[in-house]
């Protein structure tokens, strides 16, 4: 058992690899505070943070003082130090295949992340409710890089490409359809009949289709349904779908 206080998660909103660790801190029944992160106003590309996780992403992991980032690295971590219940298999092959699977998350999140701003990357910025300028500020009050200031207001003033969702859209099925053909062996989960840290991995992921236009993902695609489905049933998927309270800093999240 771990106080809140051990383990700190810079986290955000809405961002799936926040979400893994969430995911991953349940399921070992840890205590942790989540340090909410507001991505629209870049609060991740603060200088102090950056002393933290140089690559400007969410999440970090801080845990009596050592920082761990990237979600897929923190998991691995925490499986390490808290073994039970494991969610890394035991044998070279089965680990292997678990990395495999974070590498072709890696691989679809680039486009999907594309598409995403398009969608869900706009709102979050017209839903500050800020001017271009008043954005600029806000920015400006986190970072000095004219690149980050620039990028928000494209994103806040330029309307939506479909065209670059529709063609982000058809490369990410097109990959997806391997996760489809694999699942269709009669496996539970991504590894086979053990859940790990691949599943944790995917998931979050995979639930944000509806956010970029795709609401029958489970129909197109029934294997990721079913297995969405069994997933969506564990406790720890359920608590870790948190939102931060207006003006709410962090929360702590007792195990």
């Amino acid at each position: 058992m771990t106080a809140a206080d051990d383990i700190i998660l810079y986290d955000a909103a809405g961002a799936p690899g926040p979400r893994r660790v969430r995911i991953c801190l349940l399921e070992k029944g840890l205590s942790f505070t989540s340090r909410w992160m507001n991505l629209a106003l870049m609060d991740q590309k603060h200088p102090a943070y950056l002393e933290l996780n140089p690559m400007g992403l969410v999440p970090t992991l801080l845990h009596r003082g050592e920082v761990i980032f990237d979600s897929n690295v923190i998991n691995e971590y925490l499986d390490t130090l808290h073994p039970e219940p494991r969610l890394v298999p035991l044998d070279p092959r089965g680990q292997a295949e678990m990395r495999m699977w974070f590498a072709f998350e890696g691989d679809f999140a680039k486009p999907f992340r594309d598409a995403s701003y398009e969608t869900a990357g706009k709102a979050r910025i017209r839903n500050t409710g800020l001017t271009a300028e008043e954005l600029r500020a806000e920015i400006g009050k986190r970072t000095n890089n004219e690149a980050y200031q620039k990028f928000a207001r494209n994103v806040l003033t330029t309307p939506t490409d479909e065209d670059v969702i529709a063609d982000r859209l058809a490369v990410i099925l097109e990959k997806i359809g391997a996760m489809e053909a694999r699942l269709g062996d009669g496996r539970t989960w991504l590894c086979g009949d053990t859940f790990t840290l691949a599943d944790i991995a995917v998931g979050p992921r995979m639930d944000l289709f509806g956010s970029i236009g795709v609401a029958d993902l489970q129909q197109r695609l029934p294997c990721i349904g079913a297995w969405m489905g069994r997933l969506k049933q564990r406790p720890s998927w359920l608590a870790s779908a948190i939102l931060p309270e207006p003006g709410e800093t962090e929360r702590h999240i007792a195990a």
